[in-house]
Order: C-alpha cells, then structure tokens, then sequence
C-alpha cells in the first residue's frame, strides 16, 4: 500500500509538472513517458521534450516483471547530464491479472520449497520431488511410463 501511494503521489506530481522547458534543462522534477525501449542497458523513454535514456528503480518492475514499449511511465529527473530514473509503470490500481502460462528458466536447478517439501528441476533431467507424505491423484488414468520402475 506505501508503495502505491507514493506512486500515486508522484504521477499527480506529474500531470501538474510544465509540458516545456527551456533547451538545456531537464523537463522537471518528474515527467510522464512512453516506454520505447531498451538501449545498452538504459529505458528509452518517450517524453514530450524527447527520448530520455533512463536507469529503472529495481522496485519498478515487480508488477509486470519487465516493461515492454507503449508502457506508461514515471520518470524522475535530476539535473542536466544526470541519468533520469524510471520510478515506476503507471497504471490501473488492482491486482495483476494472473498469466496463461509462466516459464521459469534455469541453467543447473530449479527448486520450488516450501518448508520440509521440495521439487527440483536439475539440468540433466532428473526431478526429485521431497516431502514427509507424497500424494498423487489422478481423476483419469495415472500411467507410469519409465525404463525401469523401482518401488522400495
């Protein structure tokens, strides 16, 4: 909830901020862009006084993960030949709306805990699923398909 107030805080700093500033200067303390981009590590964005190569405040992305150009942005200015810094994506309050699908990618493991349970996903193809009591249901068929199958 702090977090959403402070943004909320900033964006009506925003939309009262001046349009134009003189050449030189930076547009003000913060100005509203238009994400365009990823350019050596920097956020292009899209401002009505031009393109601002942007750092990002690593607590910026948690809703969305990333920001994909046409985002909506708060942008926070400091001084000319200062980095600018995306403060956040400007959006509908609410809960994110949850994902079709969600890839998570690994180079050695993948491990999923939860107290005294675990699953883990190692690169090599094995999967080794933990816990004091394991149980499987099928409402269908529950086939076991494997080279060689070892209970006990």
């Amino acid at each position: 909830m702090k977090h959403n107030a402070t943004a909320l805080a900033l964006a009506a700093v925003a939309a009262d901020a001046p349009r134009a500033a003189p050449a030189g200067t930076p547009p003000g303390p913060f100005v509203r862009g238009t994400c365009a981009g990823i350019e050596e590590g920097r956020l292009l964005v899209q401002t009505p006084e031009g393109t601002l190569r942007c750092e990002v405040l690593e607590n910026a992305l948690a809703p969305g993960g990333r920001f994909e150009p046409g985002d909506a942005v708060l942008v926070a200015c400091f001084g000319a030949g200062e980095a600018a810094v995306v403060i956040g994506r400007i959006g509908a309050a609410g809960a994110p709306a949850p994902a079709q699908h969600v890839t998570l990618t690994a180079t050695e493991t993948l491990s999923l805990k939860c107290g005294e349970s675990s699953i883990d996903l190692r690169a090599d193809g094995k999967v080794m699923i933990r816990g004091d009591d394991v149980l499987v249901r099928a409402k269908g068929t529950q086939r076991i398909r494997a080279g060689t199958v070892s209970i006990n």
